[in-house]
């Protein structure tokens, strides 16, 4: 490929952060993904397209600081959990890339999603670019990988299912911790509201170490992305109570349930949640 021939870099960092939490106990490395991206020529263009509200802030930081722009896309609710305006806004700008900049030779998708099947076919038969998938194994699809030029698998370096999410992360991030804790309260009580998960993450005997307000906040967000669910149950003494249930099929929820969970401690006597 010739020098002059450039690559432009594009991430679903949702679906790529999901799978390699969930195949490999890790959080995916921004300088890692960029490098993987150099190996085909310079780098023109490199975006990361996620509601960022919905992750630890530190990638923000460590995407701009591999020279790739976060692209924050806010998610169009939970009542539509198949509408991803993220992949939309991605499926746009590869469009725009295509047809702007003559001189991008191959296109990097980092995901593993079916949904890109059709610009990857166009981009390759009409356009003539190379496009190389590369997603993290057991979370790409295989009609994705057919419909491309080459697959680039992320993590290959990486043993499956690994203990911790360590590295440049410092251990795991906070959204992680207090999922983790929220699912070990699902297995452990009859039922779960905001403020009694929220007096656990605060709880000493659990050393998590949040704030008050982290925890309102990393709440709040898992309400609005769905993988908390509100609805109504009636307590022992005859109250109703809105209660919080979790959505096991959600994609972060399901990558969390297949890491190494931490011993939580049961404390001082149980207290009922109010």
């Amino acid at each position: 490929m010739s020098s002059q021939l450039e690559v432009g870099l594009f991430i679903d960092f949702e679906n790529i952060r999901y799978g390699m939490l969930n195949t490999f106990g890790h959080e995916p490395d921004p300088q890692l993904l960029m490098e993987k991206a150099r190996k085909y020529g310079p780098v023109a263009v490199a975006f990361a397209y996620a509601d960022f509200a919905q992750h630890p802030a530190v990638f923000r930081r460590k995407l701009e600081v591999a020279g790739i722009t976060p692209q924050d896309v806010p998610r169009r609710g939970s009542d539509l959990p198949q509408a991803s305006s993220a992949d939309m806004a991605m499926l746009m700008d590869i469009v725009d890339a295509i047809l702007d900049r003559p001189t991008l030779n191959t296109l990097v998708l980092m995901t593993g999603d079916a949904d890109f099947i059709r610009i990857t076919a166009r981009a390759r038969n009409r356009f003539g670019k190379q496009v190389v998938i590369a997603g993290v194994p057991g979370s790409v699809s295989a009609d994705l990988v057919e419909s491309a030029d080459l697959c680039d698998p992320i993590g290959g370096d990486l043993r499956p299912a690994a203990a911790a999410i360590g590295g440049a992360f410092d251990g795991p991030p906070d959204d992680v911790q207090l999922l983790q804790l929220i699912l070990w309260l699902n297995q452990n009580r009859p039922y779960m509201t905001f403020g009694f998960i929220r007096s656990h993450a605060l709880s000493p005997h659990h050393r998590l170490g949040f704030s008050e307000d982290r925890v309102t906040d990393l709440l709040s967000g898992f309400k609005d992305s769905g993988i908390l669910i509100e609805g109504q149950q009636e307590s022992a003494d005859g109250r109703l109570l809105r209660v919080l249930a979790v959505d096991r099929q959600h994609p972060m929820v399901q990558a969390v349930a297949g890491l190494v969970a931490p011993e939580f401690e049961e404390g001082p006597p149980r207290a009922k949640a109010a």
